[in-house]
């Protein structure tokens, strides 16, 4: 049995529409097809009308689709179908004459969150170029910790499922995470510092300063006055992976860890001044940063690319970072997260892509917990200019540990209660959430409650249903799902 969407002329000639359609179909999981109305539909098939209200028949659901054009998003407010909000212009929409039909901007709406329209459109960004949380239209009407795609996928299967009642089908999808778990979370770290006191990196700052008052000087004169001050003590607080390594996997979690490359190029004062030749000490034992991330890989825990500050727009520069890691690391690589998150929907994707990543983790936000994309789940990005979806796969990032701590200032204590919230929002989703804890955050004298209430949200997950892989292993499946779900249609 599987689902037909079955296009009216004018619908099926808008590739946001089809693309709308096909990210609902996978959240939904019954095996799909997309097809221009006439199609012949098969015996086995639930048909699902997509365009026009008018003349659908017998259909288990109708999306209406109407003149597709550009919202301006200071003009989206929010109207409410089924009590789910909806973001429409003006919060408006004309009622659906049936129960089986939805309103008109509904589908508009999943294109609208999925395609970050408004992100092409604004032309705010802060003072790292990012399209900051503060600046987003689902911020400022409280639904950016709403995974409303999810949402509207339950809507759809919800009318599905009395069409299947009534012709007496018994719809069986496939499972949206492995083992039937109820929901999914990527574990992850950015790896930004690797050592708290180390002559070599105030010296490598330095060779990047710009002036007495840059950031590359100001940080170096700061990690030379905390060296002066430490005196000829051992060890480093920073030199904690075994901690974070040894926390999960007793959970039977694994995790990934984002490395930057050895030799970014341009080279910013906000990159990393570690090497991945630099020694460090893990488990007692003292060796160069790559023979650790090679070790990691041998447990299960994936290491991907942490992108230079400079490489968010360059597939040639990408593409050369990735084969540095991969070098030192004697393994291939298939994930990355762009440096402070920095990211341009029109051109960042696109260069992941041609720099050969299978997936990405970056769309989230600084300044704030939730769904920039509007998703709980993974999903392939659109190309605005081609008006296709991109090969690569997006595991948005929804929590990280500065967003608590930093912007809004909480305790080990709240910080726990607010990701507990968050993950609470995405198992009612059936979703996925990526978690961001940067390493050096285990020492609780300079990050108190950041280790803390990490563990407790470990422990927190080990009670839950929840299906914990790498983004690696995550992206696999989802793509291996796909497959199954998205029958290709003769028809296009």
């Amino acid at each position: 049995m599987r689902i037909c969407f079955l296009f009216d002329t004018r619908a099926f000639a808008i590739p946001e529409a089809r693309y709308a359609v096909r990210n609902l179909a996978l959240l939904m999981g019954l095996p799909a097809r997309l097809a221009p109305a006439g199609s012949p539909l098969g015996d086995e098939e639930i048909p699902v009308r997509v365009g026009a209200p008018a003349g659908t028949g017998e259909a288990a659901a109708v999306l209406p689709v109407g003149t597709w054009e550009v919202w301006d998003s200071a003009a989206v407010r929010l109207a409410a179908f089924e009590g789910v909000p909806l973001p429409c212009p003006e919060g408006r929409f004309p009622q659906p004459c049936s129960p089986a039909e939805f309103p008109e901007p509904w589908l508009r709406a999943v294109a609208w969150l999925l395609t970050r329209e408004e992100e092409q459109s604004e032309t705010r960004r802060d003072e790292w170029e990012c399209f900051a949380g503060s600046f987003s239209r689902q911020q400022e009407l409280g639904i950016l910790d709403a995974p409303l795609v999810n949402r509207y996928a339950d809507q759809l299967h919800r009318r599905i499922a009395i069409w299947c009642a009534r012709h007496d089908r018994r719809p069986d999808p496939l499972p949206r995470w492995k083992d039937g778990a109820r929901f999914a979370v990527v574990l992850s770290h950015d790896v930004d510092d690797i050592r708290c006191y180390s002559w070599a990196e105030v010296f490598r700052l330095l060779g990047r300063a710009r002036g007495p008052a840059s950031y590359a000087a100001r940080r170096s004169l700061a990690q030379a006055l905390r060296l002066l001050r430490r005196g000829p003590a051992q060890g480093d607080p920073y030199w904690q992976f075994e901690k974070w390594m040894g926390a999960e996997t007793r959970h039977g979690f694994r995790s990934t860890f984002y490395v930057f490359p050895p030799e970014p190029s341009p080279v910013h004062e906000f990159d990393p001044t570690y090497r991945l030749a630099d020694r460090i000490e893990f488990e007692g034992r003292s060796m160069p940063f790559h023979r650790l991330l090679a070790e990691m890989v041998a447990r299960g825990f994936e290491v991907g690319l942490h992108g230079g500050y400079n490489s968010f727009r360059s597939a040639a520069e990408l593409r050369r970072e990735k084969e540095q890691v991969e070098r030192e690391l004697g393994a291939p690589i298939h994930g990355l997260r762009q440096h402070y998150l920095r990211f341009d929907a029109r051109a960042t994707w696109s260069a992941q892509q041609e720099a050969g990543f299978l997936y990405d983790s970056t769309l989230g936000y600084n300044e704030a917990v939730g769904f920039r994309a509007g998703i709980a789940a993974p999903f392939r990005p659109w190309h605005p200019e081609r008006r296709e979806p991109h090969r690569i796969l997006e595991l948005p990032l929804t929590v990280m540990d500065g967003v608590l701590f930093r912007t809004l200032k909480l305790d080990a204590r709240l910080a726990e209660r607010r990701v507990r919230e968050h993950l609470e929002t995405v198992e009612s989703a059936g979703g996925l959430g990526v978690l961001l804890w940067h390493p050096n955050g285990a020492d609780a004298r300079l990050f108190p409650g950041w280790w803390d209430s990490y563990e407790r949200v470990l422990e927190y997950l080990g009670r839950r249903s929840a299906w914990v892989p790498t983004g690696a292993e995550l992206a696999q499946w989802w793509t291996a799902r796909e497959a199954r779900v998205l029958v290709p249609s003769p028809d296009g």
